[in-house]
């Protein structure tokens, strides 16, 4: 008896621990507790059985809060078993001993437990609805006293009977349009996304972490399902720098690994654009590599013989020259109809089997290289003549007076100026004693190799020594101190003199003076074999130039058709000169060092005469792809590279598409993505690609914040701005950790990896989750104000499908509660007025703030619950909500159908006047709509104060070290002020939809009784960085065609 009590008090002991452990939200903690007062409590008889009902209820209770929804109602299940086991003894007692016979009653925590019961079922997407409603009619019948839960579980019966109505007809399809979620607002330019031509970043392979080694991948640590299963996705893929570097990094490491090893390596590239423009540029590139690595077995066979050697100057031309000989362009044309346009999908993917991509990818990309084939067919207006794109060529301003302008026309306030004026000043200085002491060393005879090449270029082969040294003293001495002086670049050691004078006499890129084909030589035939002296190579050029303009061909590679109609020819200016800057970029230490071939420079040959024979840039064009194609042979069935046409967004979830391709990633290479939409969508879309962890490797993904890095003033308010979290936070949240040494918003990328957070409950109380939830959504539907002319600002390109999406992703994948984020849902739905401690920003850029002792604020949100509740229908009808809610009776009831609506009056040019006066930046991901009541007469139109627009662009780095951007140029607001003061008297706001400017039409899908009861509404196309409606045609919801 004595042992009895004793393990009684001891388990009470434990059921308060519990308790106390569980009133801070430290559920494990308190199921240890508890289970271990059960283990005491066993086989006990009286008040142990009464202590053991209780600690079964507490534990099925932390469960639930954990969202162990299954143990939640096991224990549920197991606790009133064992209470009506209790009441059963009750009345067989009170029956033996003659007492009066009352019918038991089961007390108040059984009841508790059955509904408790019915919600775990429900949050676990039970598959037996049958139990639910079981439970549920036990519920109803039983009104006894202490039953509270009768009126819920009707109530509950009901939203059930929605979810069995709106997911499934009769037939058990699902109703409704064919959804794909929007998680990012449209621009008032879609389809015509920017494009890029080059890089802005040296190629790094992905399998290697820059500071941290222990963080790169080594092959010969993996084990054997580690090396079989290999994959990497680059997203934003651009002209592929970085997968030629893991590529080359891959294969380096596997010549090293010992055969066994070598037998089990596989790897998969899944390379990832929205512009089929891009893709397809790549894909050739990867085709003509692989035939010159096929036709050559080594490097020099590839500059000697024909074949190869033309196949490398194509690749040159393609991916940098603006212009190209009009052999070039034959040759380029004949290895695309041979290999893509009159080739099969089927037979291209039987031809290179080491190559995958899907038939609308393989449309795409077809697409766009028979517009290469036949640009008149394709462009409109023609291609610009090749006088005109060479034309466009010319250096930037780097003076500091050029940029400071360029710094105000991007919006940048007073302050910015100041301190980035005060750091040029800085820097000024140091150019001009680093300039003075550069003059000293070569008056000394100190010159360097590619210093005398400089003066050589200029002064002829055989120029005396003092003559030389006078030259470049000179010239040094003539240079700004605004230009930074700096030791030779491997621009000026892997191109030639000859290569120079070129592009400074004719804007174009050279082929070497004599070639081993034929009809190249033929195109030639007026330069020199071999230039020695600078007045003749001067003079071979300028008689060729005319021949130049004459026949050579506009290179279309390189003009994007769409975004060249759409600009109506326009042809903006550029700065880029691949001379310096390729060599740079792709021949970089880092990169090289894989190569099979390594160009030749100071390292491998002592012979400076044998490293300027072999340098020019078409040569280490040629030997760079060369040794990428190589690599391609050498890895036969050991690589499968994919090539992706879309969003990187749904990427991986048409298993049509994509067959048995794989879908988690061990590395993931984000290339501007975040610029453009922030970390949100990267932490709810494309996290969850990465691979589990492994023994070896830690999956990581790669981000930059390039643009816009230098407008906040730490990493801590970037992630803010979309994520309304700060990063420890967003660590905690998303289940990831920097893997960096520190996060830095001023570095070009930040490196992500999953975090080990097995056995540990989340870091957030429920309280906290909450209110990161309404904080969340209101930073979606209520962007701050900034100004849409300047280029410098933040993005907040999140929508209602974003905000749905991450949520279900949080419950789906990261292990936080459905019923937490259902309630949460549920308290914005159901009231027009949100009462929280969350807070609204209101000013850009993003600052974060404190949470703590934060007073509740009241926001009227009416004018966007309708979007919420249309788009958490949708997605309940599409099975992608990933949590269960209890209160659907706000939500439409009719399945969804998707319309289009065109409008009129809305200029399709895209020109300055029309671009300022309605927003300067029209690429800008910010479009709405917004449904006004009828005969509503107020506009808000654009703010007469808006800035004029610009599209100068801006680099990261010219921003580190800086204050932040807190005085850029902002507007106040009518519409928004008008929003959160009248809601929906104003209008309803919606953010999920698509645009089309060479249409003029928005298209969105919508419930059908939701369409009805606005269909005579006004219909506004709005932006959400100004909010103001965007000028056009009056139109109703009701003139939408209803399209599927």
């Amino acid at each position: 008896m004595a042992t009895s009590t004793k393990h009684e008090h001891s388990a009470l002991r434990l059921k308060n621990d519990g308790n106390a452990l569980f009133a801070e939200c430290k559920f494990r903690e308190a199921v240890a507790c508890y289970t271990e007062g059960l283990l005491l409590t066993e086989g006990g008889e009286g008040e142990d059985l009464d202590l053991r009902a209780v600690l079964l209820s507490n534990r099925s209770g932390a469960y639930y809060e954990m969202g162990d929804y299954e143990k939640s109602s096991e224990d549920g299940r197991a606790c009133c078993a064992l209470l009506m086991e209790i009441e059963g003894k009750k009345f067989a007692t009170a029956h033996e001993a003659g007492d009066a016979i009352v019918p038991p009653t089961l007390p108040p925590l059984h009841w508790k437990n059955l509904w408790r019961i019915a919600r775990s079922l429900h949050f676990s997407g039970s598959s037996n609805p049958g139990e639910i409603h079981f439970v549920l009619n036990f519920l109803e019948s039983e009104s006894e006293e202490g039953n509270a839960f009768s009126a819920k579980a009707s109530e509950m019966r009901g939203h059930l009977m929605y979810y069995q109505n709106i997911i499934n007809n009769d037939d058990g399809a699902t109703p409704g349009a064919k959804f794909e979620p929007s998680p990012i607002r449209a621009s008032l330019q879609d389809p015509y996304y920017e494009y890029y031509n080059f890089g802005h970043d040296v190629s790094t392979s992905l399998l290697v972490h820059p500071k941290i080694d222990a963080q790169s991948i080594h092959l010969k640590d993996l084990t054997d399902d580690e090396l079989s299963s290999l994959a990497v996705l680059f997203g934003g893929v651009g002209d592929g720098r970085h997968v030629f570097a893991t590529l080359l990094d891959a294969h380096y490491q596997y010549t090293s690994l010992p055969s066994h090893q070598q037998e089990k390596f596989n790897i998969h590239i899944t390379m990832n654009d929205i512009s089929a423009q891009l893709l397809a540029k790549d894909i050739l590139v990867f085709v003509l590599a692989h035939e010159m690595g096929r036709l050559a077995s080594d490097c020099n066979q590839a500059m000697k013989e024909s074949e190869p050697f033309f196949l490398g100057v194509v690749i040159m031309y393609m991916t940098l020259g603006h212009a190209m000989p009009s052999a070039v362009y034959a040759k380029m044309v004949e290895r695309i109809k041979f290999f893509f346009t009159e080739s099969s999908h089927n037979d291209f993917l039987k031809r290179f089997p080491w190559m995958q991509l899907s038939k609308h990818t393989w449309e795409g990309i077809t697409h766009r290289m028979k517009a290469w084939i036949d640009p008149k067919g394709y462009y409109s207006p023609e291609l610009p003549s090749v006088k005109r794109k060479l034309d466009s060529l010319r250096p930037s301003d780097n003076s500091t007076e050029g940029l400071m302008g360029d710094l105000a026309m991007m919006g940048a306030g007073g302050g910015v100026i100041s301190d980035m004026q005060s750091r040029l000043d800085r820097a000024k200085e140091e150019n001009k004693r680093v300039k003075l002491e550069m003059i000293e060393k070569i008056k000394g005879g100190e010159i360097s190799p590619a210093l005398a090449d400089v003066a050589k270029r200029q002064l002829g082969e055989d120029a005396p020594e003092q003559d030389v040294r006078d030259f470049l003293s000179e010239t040094l001495s003539n240079i700004p101190d605004d230009d930074l002086v700096t030791p030779p670049a491997l621009g000026e050691i892997y191109v030639s003199n000859y290569d120079k004078l070129f592009y400074e006499m004719t804007k174009a890129l050279a082929i070497c003076a004599s070639s081993p084909a034929e009809e190249l030589n033929e195109d030639l035939a007026l330069l020199v074999d071999k230039p020695i002296l600078n007045k003749t190579a001067t003079k071979a050029i300028s008689q060729y130039k005319p021949k130049l303009l004459k026949s050579w061909v506009t290179n279309p590679v390189q003009i994007d058709p769409l975004h060249f109609n759409f600009m109506k020819g326009r042809i903006d200016q550029d700065e880029t000169n691949h001379l310096s800057d390729w060599p740079a970029m792709f021949l970089n230490a880092d990169t090289t060092k894989f190569f099979i071939s390594p160009p030749v420079n100071q390292s491998n040959c002592q012979d400076h005469d044998k490293i300027r024979d072999a340098n020019s840039l078409c040569k280490n064009v040629i030997r760079y792809y060369w040794n990428v194609g190589k690599v391609i042979s050498n890895l036969s069935g050991k690589i499968s590279i994919e090539i992706a046409l879309g969003s990187i967004i749904s990427l991986g979830t048409n298993s049509d598409d994509r067959n048995d391709l794989p879908t988690k990633y061990h590395r993931i290479s984000l290339s501007n993505i975040p610029d453009y939409t922030g970390m949100l969508s990267v932490f709810c879309t494309i996290a969850p690609l990465l691979a589990p962890r492994s023994e070896s490797i830690t999956p990581s993904l790669r981000s930059n914040c390039l643009l816009n890095t230098g407008i906040w003033k730490s990493y801590d308010d970037y992630i803010f701005s979309t994520v309304s979290l700060s990063y420890q936070e967003a660590e905690d949240i998303f289940r990831l950790r920097v893997a960096d040494e520190e996060a830095n918003v001023f570095n070009t990328f930040t490196t992500w990896e999953r975090r080990d957070t097995d056995g540990k409950d989340l870091a957030m109380t429920h309280q906290k989750l909450r209110l990161w939830i309404h904080s969340l959504y209101l930073s979606i539907i209520l962007p701050p104000d900034r100004c849409p002319d300047s280029m410098l600002r933040e993005e907040r390109a999140s929508t209602v499908d974003l905000f749905l999406l991450t949520l279900s992703a949080c419950v789906r994948d990261l292990g936080i509660p459905s019923h937490v984020v259902s309630s949460a849902i549920e308290e914005i739905l159901s009231n027009d007025t949100l009462i929280s401690k969350a807070t609204l920003s209101n000013d850009s850029p993003a600052s974060i703030s404190s949470r703590d002792n934060m007073t509740k604020k009241k926001y009227n949100i009416s004018a966007f619950k309708s979007e919420l509740s249309n788009q958490v229908a949708i997605f309940l009808q599409n099975k992608l909500l990933g949590f269960q809610l209890l209160d659907t009776s706000v939500l439409p009831c009719a399945s969804s159908s998707r319309y289009s609506l065109k409008l009129r009056e809305i200029s399709p040019k895209y020109d300055l006047h029309w671009g300022n006066k309605f927003g300067g930046r029209s690429s800008s991901v910010s479009l709405g709509f917004m449904l006004s009541i009828p005969g509503g007469k107020k506009k808000f139109d654009i703010s007469s104060g808006a800035s004029d627009g610009n599209t100068n662009p801006m680099m990261s780095f010219l921003m580190a070290g800086m204050d932040g951007m807190a005085d850029m140029k902002t507007r106040s607001s009518k519409l928004r002020k008008a929003l959160l003061g009248s809601g929906s008297f104003v209008g309803h706001v919606f953010s999920c939809m698509q645009w089309d400017l060479s249409t003029q039409t928005a298209s969105f899908v919508m419930c059908d009784d939701m369409f009805n009861k606005y269909r005579n509404y006004s219909f506004t196309l709005i932006r959400t960085d100004g909010w103001f409606q965007i000028p056009h045609g009056e139109a109703r919801l009701g003139d939408a065609i209803h399209i599927g």
